[in-house]
Protein backbone atom coordinates (compact mmCIF):
# COMPACT_ATOMS: atom_id res chain seq x y z
CA UNK A 1 0.00 0.00 0.00
CA UNK A 2 1.66 3.41 -0.51
CA UNK A 3 1.99 5.90 1.76
CA UNK A 4 -1.17 8.03 3.07
CA UNK A 5 -1.60 11.55 2.25
CA UNK A 6 -0.77 13.41 5.35
CA UNK A 7 -3.99 16.06 6.35
CA UNK A 8 -3.68 19.27 5.90
CA UNK A 9 -2.81 21.93 9.91
CA UNK A 10 -5.88 23.59 10.70
CA UNK A 11 -4.37 26.84 10.66
CA UNK A 12 -3.80 26.45 6.31
CA UNK A 13 -7.33 25.52 6.58
CA UNK A 14 -8.60 28.22 8.42
CA UNK A 15 -6.46 30.98 6.12
CA UNK A 16 -7.67 29.37 2.95
CA UNK A 17 -11.14 30.54 3.84
CA UNK A 18 -10.85 33.76 5.33
CA UNK A 19 -9.05 34.50 1.94
CA UNK A 20 -11.98 32.89 -0.14
CA UNK A 21 -14.26 34.59 2.35
CA UNK A 22 -12.60 38.29 1.50
CA UNK A 23 -12.59 37.19 -2.24
CA UNK A 24 -16.47 37.06 -2.33
CA UNK A 25 -16.96 40.21 -0.10
CA UNK A 26 -14.25 42.23 -2.76
CA UNK A 27 -16.53 40.74 -5.90
CA UNK A 28 -19.82 41.39 -4.01
CA UNK A 29 -18.38 45.01 -3.65
CA UNK A 30 -17.47 45.69 -7.08
CA UNK A 31 -20.50 43.60 -8.53
CA UNK A 32 -22.57 46.54 -6.54
CA UNK A 33 -20.23 49.46 -7.78
CA UNK A 34 -20.99 48.11 -11.28
CA UNK A 35 -24.74 47.99 -10.34
CA UNK A 36 -24.39 51.26 -8.87
CA UNK A 37 -22.73 52.74 -11.69
CA UNK A 38 -25.23 51.49 -14.44
CA UNK A 39 -28.32 52.93 -12.28
CA UNK A 40 -26.38 56.15 -12.41
CA UNK A 41 -25.77 56.16 -16.50
CA UNK A 42 -29.63 54.78 -16.73
CA UNK A 43 -30.86 58.39 -14.23
CA UNK A 44 -28.26 60.09 -16.64
CA UNK A 45 -29.51 58.70 -19.32
CA UNK A 46 -33.62 59.47 -18.24
CA UNK A 47 -32.49 62.94 -16.99
CA UNK A 48 -31.22 63.63 -20.57
CA UNK A 49 -34.23 62.68 -22.41
CA UNK A 50 -36.64 64.64 -19.85
CA UNK A 51 -34.67 68.36 -20.78
CA UNK A 52 -34.46 67.78 -24.07
CA UNK A 53 -38.13 67.17 -23.99
CA UNK A 54 -38.44 70.09 -21.86
CA UNK A 55 -36.20 72.04 -24.96
CA UNK A 56 -38.42 70.55 -27.73
CA UNK A 57 -41.25 71.85 -25.57
CA UNK A 58 -40.18 74.94 -24.61
CA UNK A 59 -38.68 76.04 -27.96
CA UNK A 60 -35.62 77.06 -26.71
CA UNK A 61 -31.99 76.04 -26.07
CA UNK A 62 -31.67 74.18 -21.98
CA UNK A 63 -28.58 74.58 -19.99
CA UNK A 64 -26.75 71.13 -20.67
CA UNK A 65 -26.08 69.39 -17.31
CA UNK A 66 -22.45 68.01 -16.62
CA UNK A 67 -21.58 64.45 -16.31
CA UNK A 68 -20.72 64.50 -12.84
CA UNK A 69 -23.83 66.39 -11.42
CA UNK A 70 -26.03 63.67 -9.11
CA UNK A 71 -29.46 62.93 -11.52
CA UNK A 72 -32.79 64.40 -10.17
CA UNK A 73 -36.31 65.07 -10.96
CA UNK A 74 -38.07 67.75 -12.42
CA UNK A 75 -38.79 70.57 -9.79
CA UNK A 76 -42.68 70.90 -9.47
CA UNK A 77 -41.98 74.72 -10.36
CA UNK A 78 -40.84 73.57 -14.14
CA UNK A 79 -43.32 70.61 -14.15
CA UNK A 80 -46.41 72.96 -13.16
CA UNK A 81 -45.38 75.67 -15.74
CA UNK A 82 -45.14 73.30 -18.51
CA UNK A 83 -48.54 71.91 -17.57
CA UNK A 84 -50.21 75.49 -17.74
CA UNK A 85 -49.48 75.62 -20.93
CA UNK A 86 -50.90 72.18 -21.95
CA UNK A 87 -54.74 71.48 -22.82
CA UNK A 88 -56.94 69.71 -20.60
CA UNK A 89 -57.14 66.84 -21.53
CA UNK A 90 -52.95 66.69 -22.27
CA UNK A 91 -52.70 67.69 -18.50
CA UNK A 92 -55.34 64.77 -17.65
CA UNK A 93 -52.62 62.10 -19.63
CA UNK A 94 -49.93 63.57 -18.11
CA UNK A 95 -51.32 62.95 -14.63
CA UNK A 96 -51.25 59.65 -15.24
CA UNK A 97 -46.96 59.19 -15.54
CA UNK A 98 -46.36 58.78 -11.76
CA UNK A 99 -47.51 59.61 -8.66
CA UNK A 100 -45.11 62.96 -8.29
CA UNK A 101 -46.36 63.99 -12.09
CA UNK A 102 -50.16 63.52 -10.32
CA UNK A 103 -49.22 65.55 -7.00
CA UNK A 104 -48.22 68.14 -9.07
CA UNK A 105 -49.88 68.67 -11.69
CA UNK A 106 -53.27 68.54 -9.54
CA UNK A 107 -51.79 71.19 -7.44
CA UNK A 108 -52.26 73.96 -9.87
CA UNK A 109 -56.00 73.58 -10.44
CA UNK A 110 -57.34 76.04 -8.25
CA UNK A 111 -60.97 76.43 -9.86
CA UNK A 112 -63.41 73.75 -10.69
CA UNK A 113 -67.20 73.45 -11.69
CA UNK A 114 -68.53 70.68 -10.29
CA UNK A 115 -71.80 68.64 -12.31
CA UNK A 116 -75.28 69.35 -10.33
CA UNK A 117 -75.49 65.15 -9.98
CA UNK A 118 -72.30 66.04 -7.42
CA UNK A 119 -74.21 68.72 -4.88
CA UNK A 120 -77.44 69.62 -6.31
CA UNK A 121 -79.83 66.32 -6.14
CA UNK A 122 -79.11 62.43 -5.02
CA UNK A 123 -77.62 59.90 -6.65
CA UNK A 124 -75.80 56.21 -6.05
CA UNK A 125 -72.07 57.11 -4.85
CA UNK A 126 -72.10 60.37 -4.88
CA UNK A 127 -70.28 60.72 -1.74
CA UNK A 128 -68.22 58.62 -3.41
CA UNK A 129 -66.83 60.59 -6.55
CA UNK A 130 -66.95 63.70 -4.54
CA UNK A 131 -64.72 62.73 -2.40
CA UNK A 132 -62.49 61.08 -4.99
CA UNK A 133 -62.86 64.47 -6.57
CA UNK A 134 -61.79 66.40 -3.50
CA UNK A 135 -58.73 63.85 -3.26
CA UNK A 136 -57.36 64.41 -6.79
CA UNK A 137 -57.49 68.68 -6.58
CA UNK A 138 -56.24 69.18 -3.15
CA UNK A 139 -55.96 73.36 -3.69
CA UNK A 140 -58.97 74.35 -4.93
CA UNK A 141 -59.80 77.83 -4.09
CA UNK A 142 -62.74 78.60 -6.35
CA UNK A 143 -65.79 76.31 -6.96
CA UNK A 144 -68.42 77.25 -9.53
CA UNK A 145 -71.78 75.57 -9.12
CA UNK A 146 -74.82 75.92 -11.32
CA UNK A 147 -78.38 75.04 -10.79
CA UNK A 148 -79.95 72.95 -13.20
CA UNK A 149 -83.77 73.97 -13.42
CA UNK A 150 -85.07 70.78 -15.36
CA UNK A 151 -83.56 69.14 -11.82
CA UNK A 152 -84.95 68.95 -8.00
CA UNK A 153 -82.59 71.01 -5.47
CA UNK A 154 -82.15 68.46 -2.25
CA UNK A 155 -81.79 70.26 0.78
CA UNK A 156 -80.00 67.17 2.06
CA UNK A 157 -78.02 66.97 -1.14
CA UNK A 158 -76.81 70.21 -0.74
CA UNK A 159 -76.12 70.20 2.86
CA UNK A 160 -74.09 67.00 2.77
CA UNK A 161 -72.15 68.82 -0.44
CA UNK A 162 -71.03 71.84 1.60
CA UNK A 163 -70.17 70.00 4.72
CA UNK A 164 -67.73 68.03 2.42
CA UNK A 165 -66.37 71.35 1.63
CA UNK A 166 -65.76 72.74 5.17
CA UNK A 167 -64.26 69.21 6.22
CA UNK A 168 -61.71 68.47 3.34
CA UNK A 169 -61.37 72.11 1.34
CA UNK A 170 -59.38 74.35 3.39
CA UNK A 171 -58.37 76.23 0.87
CA UNK A 172 -62.14 77.19 -0.91
CA UNK A 173 -61.75 80.91 -0.70
CA UNK A 174 -64.84 81.76 -3.41
CA UNK A 175 -67.85 80.17 -4.53
CA UNK A 176 -69.89 81.25 -7.55
CA UNK A 177 -73.83 80.45 -7.76
CA UNK A 178 -75.63 80.51 -10.94
CA UNK A 179 -79.00 80.15 -12.16
CA UNK A 180 -80.94 80.38 -8.95
CA UNK A 181 -84.41 81.25 -9.55
CA UNK A 182 -86.77 79.84 -7.21
CA UNK A 183 -87.32 81.06 -3.34
CA UNK A 184 -87.12 76.97 -2.50
CA UNK A 185 -83.51 76.67 -3.73
CA UNK A 186 -82.87 80.02 -2.00
CA UNK A 187 -83.84 78.55 1.13
CA UNK A 188 -81.90 75.20 0.54
CA UNK A 189 -78.55 76.75 -1.01
CA UNK A 190 -78.32 79.84 1.68
CA UNK A 191 -79.33 77.64 5.01
CA UNK A 192 -76.68 74.74 3.70
CA UNK A 193 -73.74 77.20 3.30
CA UNK A 194 -73.44 78.66 6.34
CA UNK A 195 -71.08 76.57 7.64
CA UNK A 196 -68.94 77.96 5.27
CA UNK A 197 -69.27 81.63 6.58
CA UNK A 198 -65.50 81.64 8.32
CA UNK A 199 -63.87 80.79 5.18
CA UNK A 200 -65.46 82.31 2.27
CA UNK A 201 -64.15 85.69 1.17
CA UNK A 202 -65.73 85.86 -2.15
CA UNK A 203 -69.34 84.90 -3.20
CA UNK A 204 -70.76 85.64 -6.45
CA UNK A 205 -74.45 85.40 -7.25
CA UNK A 206 -74.61 85.42 -11.81
CA UNK A 207 -77.96 85.16 -13.89
CA UNK A 208 -80.60 85.10 -10.49
CA UNK A 209 -83.57 86.12 -9.02
CA UNK A 210 -83.10 88.33 -6.22
CA UNK A 211 -83.83 86.00 -2.57
CA UNK A 212 -86.86 86.15 -0.72
CA UNK A 213 -86.63 88.60 2.07
CA UNK A 214 -86.99 86.14 5.16
CA UNK A 215 -83.33 84.67 3.29
CA UNK A 216 -81.94 87.43 4.24
CA UNK A 217 -80.56 87.03 7.27
CA UNK A 218 -78.07 84.09 6.23
CA UNK A 219 -76.13 86.42 4.21
CA UNK A 220 -75.19 88.69 6.74
CA UNK A 221 -73.55 85.96 9.02
CA UNK A 222 -70.39 85.55 6.38
CA UNK A 223 -68.49 87.99 8.12
CA UNK A 224 -65.10 86.77 6.81
CA UNK A 225 -66.88 87.71 3.08
CA UNK A 226 -64.50 90.72 1.21
CA UNK A 227 -66.33 91.01 -2.22
CA UNK A 228 -69.57 90.58 -3.52
CA UNK A 229 -71.18 90.25 -6.81
CA UNK A 230 -74.86 89.71 -7.65
CA UNK A 231 -75.87 89.98 -11.02
CA UNK A 232 -79.87 89.65 -11.88
CA UNK A 233 -81.12 89.97 -15.25
CA UNK A 234 -84.44 89.06 -14.65
CA UNK A 235 -87.48 90.57 -13.80
CA UNK A 236 -87.01 90.41 -9.98
CA UNK A 237 -87.15 93.85 -7.78
CA UNK A 238 -84.42 94.90 -5.83
CA UNK A 239 -85.67 95.66 -2.56
CA UNK A 240 -84.88 97.70 0.39
CA UNK A 241 -84.65 94.39 2.58
CA UNK A 242 -81.88 93.39 0.44
CA UNK A 243 -79.68 96.85 0.61
CA UNK A 244 -80.40 96.60 4.05
CA UNK A 245 -78.80 92.90 4.44
CA UNK A 246 -75.88 94.08 2.33
CA UNK A 247 -75.19 97.44 4.25
CA UNK A 248 -74.47 94.99 7.44
CA UNK A 249 -71.66 93.35 5.81
CA UNK A 250 -69.47 95.98 6.91
CA UNK A 251 -66.41 94.26 5.67
CA UNK A 252 -67.15 93.90 2.28
CA UNK A 253 -64.21 95.54 0.20
CA UNK A 254 -65.68 94.90 -3.38
CA UNK A 255 -69.70 94.98 -4.41
CA UNK A 256 -70.87 94.87 -7.72
CA UNK A 257 -74.78 95.28 -8.61
CA UNK A 258 -76.71 94.65 -11.78
CA UNK A 259 -80.56 94.29 -11.58
CA UNK A 260 -83.28 94.83 -13.86
CA UNK A 261 -85.99 95.85 -11.78
CA UNK A 262 -86.44 97.88 -8.35
CA UNK A 263 -88.95 98.56 -5.88
CA UNK A 264 -89.35 102.15 -6.65
CA UNK A 265 -90.87 105.10 -8.96
CA UNK A 266 -90.11 108.15 -10.76
CA UNK A 267 -91.81 109.95 -7.84
CA UNK A 268 -90.55 107.21 -5.06
CA UNK A 269 -87.12 106.19 -5.88
CA UNK A 270 -85.60 103.28 -3.97
CA UNK A 271 -82.98 104.70 -1.72
CA UNK A 272 -79.34 103.13 -2.02
CA UNK A 273 -78.03 104.87 1.19
CA UNK A 274 -78.16 101.74 2.77
CA UNK A 275 -74.65 100.80 1.26
CA UNK A 276 -73.34 103.73 2.88
CA UNK A 277 -72.47 101.65 6.17
CA UNK A 278 -69.44 99.65 3.82
CA UNK A 279 -67.02 102.16 5.13
CA UNK A 280 -64.06 99.98 3.80
CA UNK A 281 -65.53 99.48 0.21
CA UNK A 282 -62.40 100.08 -2.10
CA UNK A 283 -64.63 98.82 -5.47
CA UNK A 284 -68.10 99.81 -6.32
CA UNK A 285 -69.93 98.94 -9.30
CA UNK A 286 -73.72 99.68 -9.83
CA UNK A 287 -75.56 98.68 -12.90
CA UNK A 288 -79.01 99.46 -13.78
CA UNK A 289 -79.94 97.01 -17.12
CA UNK A 290 -83.80 97.59 -17.23
CA UNK A 291 -85.85 100.37 -19.39
CA UNK A 292 -84.16 104.01 -19.62
CA UNK A 293 -87.54 105.27 -18.95
CA UNK A 294 -87.07 104.04 -15.49
CA UNK A 295 -83.96 104.77 -14.71
CA UNK A 296 -85.00 107.45 -12.82
CA UNK A 297 -86.47 104.92 -9.97
CA UNK A 298 -83.66 104.15 -7.95
CA UNK A 299 -80.60 106.67 -7.23
CA UNK A 300 -78.16 108.22 -4.80
CA UNK A 301 -80.79 110.92 -2.72
CA UNK A 302 -78.08 111.77 -0.14
CA UNK A 303 -74.72 113.61 -0.79
CA UNK A 304 -73.64 112.61 2.61
CA UNK A 305 -74.46 108.75 1.57
CA UNK A 306 -71.82 108.30 -0.92
CA UNK A 307 -69.37 110.90 0.82
CA UNK A 308 -69.02 108.47 3.81
CA UNK A 309 -67.54 105.91 1.34
CA UNK A 310 -64.07 106.92 1.74
CA UNK A 311 -62.06 104.24 0.62
CA UNK A 312 -63.58 103.69 -2.67
CA UNK A 313 -60.81 103.60 -5.43
CA UNK A 314 -63.05 101.97 -8.62
CA UNK A 315 -67.01 103.61 -9.14
CA UNK A 316 -68.56 102.68 -11.58
CA UNK A 317 -72.64 103.77 -12.08
CA UNK A 318 -74.07 102.87 -15.25
CA UNK A 319 -77.63 104.25 -15.79
CA UNK A 320 -78.31 105.33 -11.84
CA UNK A 321 -79.32 109.31 -11.60
CA UNK A 322 -75.93 110.60 -9.89
CA UNK A 323 -77.34 114.06 -8.97
CA UNK A 324 -74.70 114.27 -6.31
CA UNK A 325 -70.98 114.89 -7.95
CA UNK A 326 -70.13 117.43 -5.49
CA UNK A 327 -69.80 114.13 -2.86
CA UNK A 328 -66.63 112.93 -5.15
CA UNK A 329 -64.10 115.55 -4.28
CA UNK A 330 -64.51 114.88 -0.85
CA UNK A 331 -63.50 110.84 -1.82
CA UNK A 332 -59.40 111.55 -1.69
CA UNK A 333 -58.81 107.68 -2.72
CA UNK A 334 -60.91 107.38 -5.97
CA UNK A 335 -58.56 107.18 -8.79
CA UNK A 336 -61.40 105.48 -11.31
CA UNK A 337 -64.86 106.74 -12.24
CA UNK A 338 -66.90 105.47 -14.43
CA UNK A 339 -70.12 107.54 -14.85
CA UNK A 340 -73.10 106.28 -17.99
CA UNK A 341 -75.51 108.58 -16.78
CA UNK A 342 -79.20 108.29 -18.65
CA UNK A 343 -79.08 112.08 -19.12
CA UNK A 344 -76.33 113.99 -20.38
CA UNK A 345 -74.34 115.83 -17.71
CA UNK A 346 -74.88 119.72 -17.26
CA UNK A 347 -72.21 122.04 -17.40
CA UNK A 348 -72.34 122.68 -13.34
CA UNK A 349 -71.86 119.06 -13.12
CA UNK A 350 -68.71 118.84 -15.64
CA UNK A 351 -67.29 121.69 -13.69
CA UNK A 352 -67.82 120.11 -10.38
CA UNK A 353 -66.19 116.97 -12.22
CA UNK A 354 -62.99 118.75 -13.37
CA UNK A 355 -62.28 119.75 -9.80
CA UNK A 356 -61.84 115.97 -9.00
CA UNK A 357 -57.64 116.28 -9.46
CA UNK A 358 -57.53 112.87 -7.43
CA UNK A 359 -58.94 110.93 -10.54
CA UNK A 360 -56.64 109.08 -12.89
CA UNK A 361 -59.07 107.60 -15.17
CA UNK A 362 -62.21 109.38 -16.24
CA UNK A 363 -65.08 107.65 -18.37
CA UNK A 364 -67.64 109.74 -19.28
CA UNK A 365 -71.29 107.77 -21.07
CA UNK A 366 -72.98 110.79 -22.11
CA UNK A 367 -71.34 114.61 -22.00
CA UNK A 368 -72.34 117.31 -24.39
CA UNK A 369 -70.13 118.27 -27.33
CA UNK A 370 -70.21 122.08 -25.83
CA UNK A 371 -68.97 121.01 -22.17
CA UNK A 372 -65.42 119.09 -23.17
CA UNK A 373 -63.83 122.13 -22.83
CA UNK A 374 -65.13 122.05 -19.11
CA UNK A 375 -62.82 119.22 -18.64
CA UNK A 376 -59.63 120.96 -19.40
CA UNK A 377 -58.51 121.23 -16.10
CA UNK A 378 -58.23 117.65 -14.86
CA UNK A 379 -54.05 117.67 -16.06
CA UNK A 380 -54.09 114.91 -13.61
CA UNK A 381 -55.95 112.37 -16.07
CA UNK A 382 -53.47 109.27 -16.98
CA UNK A 383 -56.94 108.03 -19.13
CA UNK A 384 -60.40 109.44 -20.61
CA UNK A 385 -62.87 107.96 -22.43
CA UNK A 386 -65.55 110.10 -23.60
CA UNK A 387 -69.07 109.27 -25.22
CA UNK A 388 -71.10 111.96 -27.25
CA UNK A 389 -74.47 112.91 -26.35
CA UNK A 390 -76.65 112.01 -29.46
CA UNK A 391 -80.17 113.71 -29.22
CA UNK A 392 -82.88 111.71 -30.82
CA UNK A 393 -83.85 113.77 -33.72
CA UNK A 394 -81.20 115.65 -35.37
CA UNK A 395 -77.30 115.64 -35.49
CA UNK A 396 -74.83 117.34 -34.05
CA UNK A 397 -72.19 119.65 -35.31
CA UNK A 398 -70.00 117.39 -36.27
CA UNK A 399 -67.41 119.86 -37.01
CA UNK A 400 -67.64 122.34 -34.72
CA UNK A 401 -67.90 119.44 -31.81
CA UNK A 402 -64.75 118.15 -33.30
CA UNK A 403 -62.64 121.91 -32.93
CA UNK A 404 -63.65 121.19 -29.02
CA UNK A 405 -61.23 118.61 -28.41
CA UNK A 406 -57.97 121.02 -28.88
CA UNK A 407 -59.29 122.57 -25.39
CA UNK A 408 -58.26 119.26 -24.35
CA UNK A 409 -54.26 119.75 -25.42
CA UNK A 410 -53.33 120.40 -21.79
CA UNK A 411 -53.71 117.36 -20.37
CA UNK A 412 -50.24 115.86 -21.13
CA UNK A 413 -50.40 113.15 -19.17
CA UNK A 414 -52.47 111.16 -21.37
CA UNK A 415 -51.87 107.34 -21.75
CA UNK A 416 -54.91 106.78 -23.43
CA UNK A 417 -58.05 108.30 -25.33
CA UNK A 418 -61.24 106.65 -26.12
CA UNK A 419 -63.71 109.03 -27.89
CA UNK A 420 -67.35 108.13 -29.86
CA UNK A 421 -69.92 110.12 -31.46
CA UNK A 422 -70.67 112.50 -33.78
CA UNK A 423 -67.48 114.13 -33.60
CA UNK A 424 -65.34 115.57 -36.73
CA UNK A 425 -61.50 114.85 -36.34
CA UNK A 426 -59.44 116.16 -39.22
CA UNK A 427 -55.66 115.31 -39.75
CA UNK A 428 -55.13 118.48 -39.03
CA UNK A 429 -56.29 118.57 -35.34
CA UNK A 430 -54.57 114.76 -34.57
CA UNK A 431 -51.34 116.79 -35.27
CA UNK A 432 -52.18 119.35 -32.86
CA UNK A 433 -53.16 117.08 -30.38
CA UNK A 434 -50.17 114.93 -30.91
CA UNK A 435 -47.67 117.55 -30.43
CA UNK A 436 -49.15 118.00 -26.32
CA UNK A 437 -50.36 114.10 -25.71
CA UNK A 438 -46.54 112.77 -26.45
CA UNK A 439 -47.01 110.10 -24.18
CA UNK A 440 -50.26 108.55 -25.77
CA UNK A 441 -49.62 105.07 -26.19
CA UNK A 442 -53.18 103.63 -27.10
CA UNK A 443 -55.86 105.90 -28.90
CA UNK A 444 -59.62 104.64 -30.22
CA UNK A 445 -61.71 106.75 -32.43
CA UNK A 446 -65.35 105.94 -33.19
CA UNK A 447 -66.20 109.13 -35.41
CA UNK A 448 -66.06 111.11 -38.63
CA UNK A 449 -62.75 111.36 -39.66
CA UNK A 450 -62.65 112.58 -43.14
CA UNK A 451 -58.98 112.38 -43.94
CA UNK A 452 -58.62 108.61 -42.35
CA UNK A 453 -55.23 107.49 -40.65
CA UNK A 454 -53.68 110.64 -41.89
CA UNK A 455 -52.00 112.24 -38.52
CA UNK A 456 -51.91 109.46 -36.74
CA UNK A 457 -48.21 108.90 -37.68
CA UNK A 458 -47.69 112.24 -35.25
CA UNK A 459 -48.23 110.26 -32.24
CA UNK A 460 -44.26 108.77 -31.83
CA UNK A 461 -45.44 106.85 -29.25
CA UNK A 462 -48.65 104.91 -30.16
CA UNK A 463 -48.66 101.25 -29.37
CA UNK A 464 -52.43 100.78 -30.01
CA UNK A 465 -54.77 101.77 -32.37
CA UNK A 466 -58.24 101.21 -32.65
CA UNK A 467 -60.53 103.47 -35.71
CA UNK A 468 -64.07 102.98 -36.54
CA UNK A 469 -66.37 105.24 -38.63
CA UNK A 470 -69.62 106.66 -36.94
CA UNK A 471 -72.73 104.95 -38.15
CA UNK A 472 -71.64 103.61 -41.26
CA UNK A 473 -72.93 101.18 -43.11
CA UNK A 474 -71.98 98.82 -46.70
CA UNK A 475 -74.53 100.64 -48.65
CA UNK A 476 -73.93 104.24 -47.47
CA UNK A 477 -72.25 106.45 -50.74
CA UNK A 478 -69.71 108.09 -48.45
CA UNK A 479 -66.17 106.45 -47.81
CA UNK A 480 -65.72 104.61 -44.41
CA UNK A 481 -62.24 105.26 -42.85
CA UNK A 482 -59.73 105.60 -45.05
CA UNK A 483 -56.48 103.34 -44.06
CA UNK A 484 -53.09 104.56 -45.19
CA UNK A 485 -50.53 101.83 -44.19
CA UNK A 486 -47.20 103.66 -45.23
CA UNK A 487 -48.71 106.87 -42.80
CA UNK A 488 -49.21 105.08 -39.60
CA UNK A 489 -46.53 104.58 -36.60
CA UNK A 490 -43.53 102.20 -36.18
CA UNK A 491 -44.16 101.83 -32.94
CA UNK A 492 -47.72 100.09 -33.27
CA UNK A 493 -48.04 96.79 -31.89
CA UNK A 494 -52.13 96.67 -31.73
CA UNK A 495 -54.00 97.40 -34.63
CA UNK A 496 -57.74 97.54 -35.09
CA UNK A 497 -59.64 98.73 -37.63
CA UNK A 498 -63.43 98.21 -38.70
CA UNK A 499 -65.31 99.34 -41.90
CA UNK A 500 -61.55 100.39 -43.25
CA UNK A 501 -60.02 100.96 -46.92
CA UNK A 502 -56.88 100.38 -47.75
CA UNK A 503 -55.06 103.09 -49.37
CA UNK A 504 -51.81 102.47 -51.32
CA UNK A 505 -51.04 105.86 -52.49
CA UNK A 506 -50.72 108.97 -50.48
CA UNK A 507 -52.97 111.84 -51.73
CA UNK A 508 -51.04 115.25 -52.56
CA UNK A 509 -53.79 117.06 -51.08
CA UNK A 510 -53.25 115.94 -46.96
CA UNK A 511 -56.44 118.05 -45.74
CA UNK A 512 -58.63 116.82 -48.80
CA UNK A 513 -62.31 116.15 -47.71
CA UNK A 514 -64.31 113.01 -47.47
CA UNK A 515 -66.21 114.20 -50.55
CA UNK A 516 -63.30 114.56 -52.67
CA UNK A 517 -61.77 111.18 -51.38
CA UNK A 518 -65.52 109.22 -52.28
CA UNK A 519 -65.39 110.78 -55.44
CA UNK A 520 -61.86 109.99 -56.55
CA UNK A 521 -62.74 106.36 -56.69
CA UNK A 522 -58.84 105.62 -58.85
CA UNK A 523 -56.87 105.92 -56.10
CA UNK A 524 -59.21 104.15 -53.59
CA UNK A 525 -58.88 100.22 -53.57
CA UNK A 526 -58.95 96.83 -52.05
CA UNK A 527 -55.84 95.12 -50.82
CA UNK A 528 -55.62 92.14 -48.70
CA UNK A 529 -52.00 92.89 -47.87
CA UNK A 530 -50.18 95.70 -46.28
CA UNK A 531 -46.47 97.04 -46.17
CA UNK A 532 -43.88 96.34 -43.20
CA UNK A 533 -44.56 97.31 -40.26
CA UNK A 534 -42.03 97.43 -37.54
CA UNK A 535 -43.04 95.60 -34.42
CA UNK A 536 -46.64 95.04 -35.09
CA UNK A 537 -47.89 91.96 -33.97
CA UNK A 538 -52.06 91.64 -33.39
CA UNK A 539 -53.72 91.12 -36.85
CA UNK A 540 -56.18 94.14 -38.43
CA UNK A 541 -59.82 92.87 -38.10
CA UNK A 542 -62.09 94.22 -40.33
CA UNK A 543 -66.04 93.74 -41.28
CA UNK A 544 -68.32 93.65 -44.51
CA UNK A 545 -68.80 93.11 -47.42
CA UNK A 546 -66.84 95.18 -49.52
CA UNK A 547 -63.70 96.05 -46.55
CA UNK A 548 -59.90 95.06 -47.18
CA UNK A 549 -58.23 92.56 -44.45
CA UNK A 550 -54.97 92.82 -43.42
CA UNK A 551 -52.72 90.79 -41.55
CA UNK A 552 -49.56 90.78 -39.72
CA UNK A 553 -46.31 90.61 -41.39
CA UNK A 554 -44.26 87.52 -41.06
CA UNK A 555 -41.57 87.38 -38.65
Amino acid sequence: MGASQAPLPLALIGNDVSQLAILSLEALRLLLHALSYCGSLISQLLNQMWFGFVQQQAGRKCRSYRAHEPPRAPPRQLLQMIGSYLEPADVAAARLVCKDWNVNLSAQVKAVQLPAHLWQYTVSGQLVLLYRLLDVFRHLQDVRLMLLSNKPCDSWSVSRAMDTFRAHMPTLHKMELVSIMQPAHWRAILCSMQCLSPQLTSLSFENICWPPPETLHVITQFTALQQLVIRSPHFSRLEEPHLAAIGQLTQLQELSLHFRTVDGSISAPLSLNPLSTLVRLTQLDVNYLGLLDLASAVQFCSPKALASLRSLVNLSVSLVPFPCLSSLQQLQELINLNLNQPQPLTATQCSTLAACQQLRSLSLGSIQWADIPKLAPMCQLHHLSLQLWQPARGSLPSATAGQQLLQLRGLANLRSFKLKGQCEVTAEWLGVLASSWSGLAALDLCCVLPNGTQGVEQFAGLRSLKMQPYKWDVWSSEAPVLLYPALLPPTLTALECLDVWCMDEIPINLASSSSSSSSNSSDMKHSNSYRTLTGLWNSMSSVGSNLCGLSAPSA
